[in-house]
C-alpha cells in the first residue's frame, strides 16, 4: 500500500461526506472497528435499504459482517473484493475499501447523462442464504397450491359470501326485521352453548389432571419413604462387619507376607541358577582346554620318544662296534635325562592340581617307557655277551 493510495482514500472519504476524520496513521496497526464503521457507512450510502447487522462483538459476528459486505458489493456493484484483506483491517484492507470508495466517488462526480447509462444489475447471492432461498421457494409453492384449491371451491363459496354480504347490508341499513334478529340470536346462543361445552370439557380435563397429580404425589411420597428405608438399611449394613472379616484380613496379610517370601526366594533361585550355569560353562571351557593341552603334550612326547628310539639304536650300534665292553645303559640314561628335562620345561605352566589330574596318564606312559627301556637293556647285554664270546674264541 503506497502513500498515494492512502492519501486518495482519505480525500475520497472526505468528499463522500464521511462523518469522521480519517488520518493515514489510523491504518498503521489493525483497527477493525474503524474498518467496519467505514464499510457499514459505504454500504448504507450505496444501498440505504440493505439489511446488514453492525454487531461485531464476537468473531463469528465479524466474519458474518465481512461476508454480507462482500456479497453486497460483489452481487450488485460487480466489484472484486478480497474478504481476507478486509478482515485483516490494516493497510492492505484500505486497498479493498478504496475500490468501493472510488466507485461511489465516480458515481457522485459523474454527470446525469452518464448515470442514465448505468443499469441496475444484481446477481443472486451464492455465498450464503442458499437454505433461505430453498425455504422461500417451498413456501411459495405451498401458497400457490392452497390458492389453487381455494379458487377451485369458488363456486360453492360464492353463494355463502353473497348471503353474508346481503345480511350485512340489511343490518347496516338499520332494518328491524325479525329474521335478522332471530338469526343473530340463534348464532349467539349456539356460540354460548359451544363455549359452555368447551368449559365443561376443560373443567373435566383439569379435574383429571388434578387427580393424576394427586396420584403422582402419593407415588412420590411412597417412593421417598422406600428410599429412606433403603438408606437406613444400607447404613446399618455398612456399620456391621461380616462374620469372617477378621479372618479374611488376617489371611490376606499372611498371603501378602508369603508372596513376598516367595518372590525373594524365586529371585534368589534364578540368580543362583544363572551363577551355576556360568560356572558350569567356565568349567567345561577349562576342561576342554586341559584336554587339548594333554593331547598336544602326549603327541609331542610320543614323537620325541620315537625320534630318540630311532637315534638311540644307531648310536648304540656304533658304540658297540667301536668300544667293546662299554656301558650298555648309557642310551637309556640319556633318554631318561632328555625326558626329564622336557618334563621340567613343560611343568612351568601347570599348577599342582593339573599335575595331580594328569598323573594317571603319566603313569601309563612311564610304564610303557620302562618296559621299552628294559627290553633295550636286555638286548644290549646280549650283544655284549656275544662280543665277549667272540673275543675269547679269537684269542684261542
Amino acid at each position: 500500500m503506497s502513500y498515494r493510495e492512502l492519501r486518495n482514500f482519505c480525500e475520497q472519504m472526505r468528499a463522500l461526506g464521511y462523518h469522521r476524520i480519517i488520518s493515514m496513521e489510523n491504518f498503521r496497526r489493525p483497527n477493525f472497528e474503524l474498518v467496519a464503521d467505514i464499510l457499514y457507512w459505504l454500504a448504507l450510502k450505496y444501498d440505504p435499504n440493505t439489511d446488514i447487522s453492525d454487531n461485531i462483538d464476537e468473531e463469528r459476528h465479524r466474519v458474518e459482517f465481512i461476508k454480507q459486505i462482500t456479497t453486497l458489493f460483489v452481487s450488485k456493484a460487480r466489484l472484486k473484493i478480497n474478504p481476507k484483506r478486509l478482515y485483516m483491517a490494516d493497510v492492505y484492507a484500505v486497498q479493498e475499501i478504496l475500490k468501493i470508495s472510488t466507485f461511489l466517488y465516480k458515481a457522485q462526480v459523474s454527470s446525469p447523462a452518464e448515470e442514465d447509462e448505468v443499469h441496475d444489475f444484481s446477481l443472486p447471492s451464492k455465498l450464503s442464504n442458499i437454505k433461505s432461498h430453498k425455504a422461500l421457494a417451498q413456501e411459495i409453492t405451498d401458497l400457490a397450491t392452497r390458492l389453487y384449491d381455494q379458487l377451485g371451491k369458488e363456486d360453492e363459496v360464492r353463494v355463502a359470501r353473497e348471503k353474508a354480504l346481503q345480511f350485512l347490508q340489511n343490518v347496516s341499513r338499520g332494518g328491524n326485521s325479525q329474521s335478522e334478529q332471530s338469526y343473530i340470536k340463534t348464532c349467539i346462543d349456539s356460540i354460548l352453548k359451544q363455549q359452555e361445552k368447551n368449559i365443561q370439557n376443560m373443567s373435566m380435563y383439569v379435574s383429571g389432571l388434578e387427580r393424576d397429580q394427586k396420584q403422582i404425589d402419593e407415588k412420590i411420597k411412597r417412593k421417598t419413604k422406600e428410599l429412606e428405608q433403603a438408606e437406613k438399611r444400607l447404613k446399618g449394613m455398612t456399620s456391621v462387619k461380616p462374620a469372617y472379616q477378621e479372618e479374611y484380613d488376617r489371611q490376606e496379610y499372611e498371603l501378602e507376607k508369603l508372596y513376598q517370601i516367595y518372590v525373594e526366594k524365586f529371585r534368589n533361585l534364578v540368580y543362583l541358577e544363572h551363577v551355576l550355569d556360568a560356572q558350569n560353562e567356565q568349567a567345561e571351557i577349562e576342561q576342554r582346554k586341559k584336554k587339548q593341552q594333554l593331547e598336544g603334550f602326549q603327541i609331542e612326547i610320543q614323537k620325541q620318544q620315537e625320534d630318540e628310539i630311532k637315534g638311540g639304536d644307531d648310536e648304540d650300534n656304533q658304540d658297540q662296534l667301536v668300544q667293546l665292553g662299554g656301558d650298555s645303559r648309557l642310551p637309556s640314561s640319556n633318554q631318561e635325562k632328555r625326558k626329564n628335562e622336557f618334563m621340567r620345561q613343560q611343568q612351568g605352566g601347570f599348577n599342582k592340581q593339573q599335575m595331580d589330574e594328569d598323573i594317571d596318564v603319566d603313569d601309563i606312559d612311564n610304564l610303557s617307557g620302562c618296559e621299552d627301556e628294559e627290553d633295550e637293556e636286555e638286548e644290549d647285554e646280549q650283544d655284549i655277551d656275544n662280543l665277549e664270546d667272540d673275543g675269547e674264541d679269537a684269542d684261542f
